[in-house]
This record gives structure tokens, C-alpha cells and sequence, in this order.
């Protein structure tokens, strides 16, 4: 039987993009990650400090599934959108005990 697998996601945000991408984010971003079959947990914006800007935390079914969104169509066209917000993209999976698959 799969296991669940989550979902890392960080990216920071363009420089004077900040409005443009919240609203891109909240109206595309997340109902097309959703619709795909990625259940958003968490996400943190860091505003001081090291690290990446942006942090998206999420679960699927599968590391397949998410191997599969990844790879899909759809997502490469969502893709190209949060690229003109966004740069320094980076999607990891974890194993729910926390183990870290690149």
C-alpha cells in the first residue's frame, strides 16, 4: 500500500512582485495544487533571516502521485505562471517520519 508522502515547496518572491504574487497565489497557486491532489498543510512566509522566503507544506497519497503532479502537464503550466513572481524554486519529499527524499 503507498504511503503518504509530504510536500516541500520554497521559493522567494521577486522583488516588487510581492501584491501580484499573493493574488496569483490565493486565486491559482492553491486551488490548482488542491484540484491536483496536494492537501496544503501549512505555509509560512519568512520575513527576517536566512532560508527561503516562502514555505508550502503539503501531503499526498503517494510518492508516485506526487512524482506524477509534478511531471504533469498541468503543473508546468502552473509553473511557468509562479515563475514570474517567483525564483529559487525548490520541491522536496519527506517521508511522514520525517526523512528527506531529493
Amino acid at each position: 500500500m503507498p504511503r503518504m508522502i509530504r510536500v516541500i515547496m520554497t521559493w522567494n518572491i521577486q522583488d516588487g512582485k510581492e501584491q501580484e504574487y499573493i493574488e496569483f497565489a490565493v486565486g491559482e497557486l492553491g486551488p490548482k495544487l488542491d484540484s491536483l491532489g496536494l492537501q496544503i498543510n501549512d505555509v509560512w512566509y519568512t520575513i527576517a533571516g536566512g532560508g527561503p522566503e516562502m514555505v508550502l507544506l503539503g501531503t499526498m497519497r503517494s510518492r508516485s502521485d506526487a512524482e506524477g503532479l509534478f511531471a504533469s502537464r498541468e503543473w508546468s503550466g502552473i509553473e511557468r505562471r509562479l515563475l514570474t513572481y517567483v525564483e529559487d524554486v525548490r520541491i522536496k519529499f519527506a517521508r511522514p517520519n520525517g526523512s528527506f527524499q531529493l
